[in-house]
């Protein structure tokens, strides 16, 4: 029986970290999954991103708040103590601002770009076009004649 399981993990790298460094920060979490025995099967690299919220972290016992971090995530298959081990490598990593480990599914799941917004139309009696002329019932018909072949 196959015990192994399709996690990801989503995190959020100091905006402290010089954008070179940011390779090395990430080596770190696929290298806890390598050598943990799993294999990745995606991952996207961490980017300059606001965060919805502020996020603190103490940094040398001093509480810093952060409104940017880099986000970047990371689609591995592994056994569910790969995912333990991972916990604790992120605990204890000082550059990482907050993570979440998740399991889910081996497919794809970004399909497509989000859609653009559409905006709503105005309902017809809200609408400011000019409004057209009436006809009347006999003028209807001659139109409907003039349309019919016979």
């Amino acid at each position: 029986m196959d015990s192994k399981q399709v996690y990801e993990i989503g995190f959020h790298i100091l905006p402290t970290v010089a954008e070179e460094k940011l390779g090395d920060e990430v080596s770190v979490l696929r290298n806890a999954i390598e050598q943990g025995g799993g294999s990745v099967i995606l991952e996207d690299f961490p980017k300059m991103r606001d965060l919805a919220y502020k996020m603190q972290k103490y940094i040398d016992t001093k509480k810093v708040s952060f409104t940017k971090a880099y986000f970047g995530w990371i689609k591995f298959e592994g056994e569910s103590e790969l995912a333990q081990e991972l916990k604790k490598v992120a605990d204890e990593h000082k550059n990482i601002l907050r993570y979440l480990i998740i399991k889910t599914i081996r497919e794809n799941t970004l399909l497509t770009k989000p859609k653009e917004r559409v905006e709503r139309e105005e309902p017809a009696s809200e609408k400011t076009s000019e409004e057209k002329p009436k006809m009347s019932a006999e003028e209807i018909d001659e139109s409907i004649d003039e349309l019919v072949i016979e």
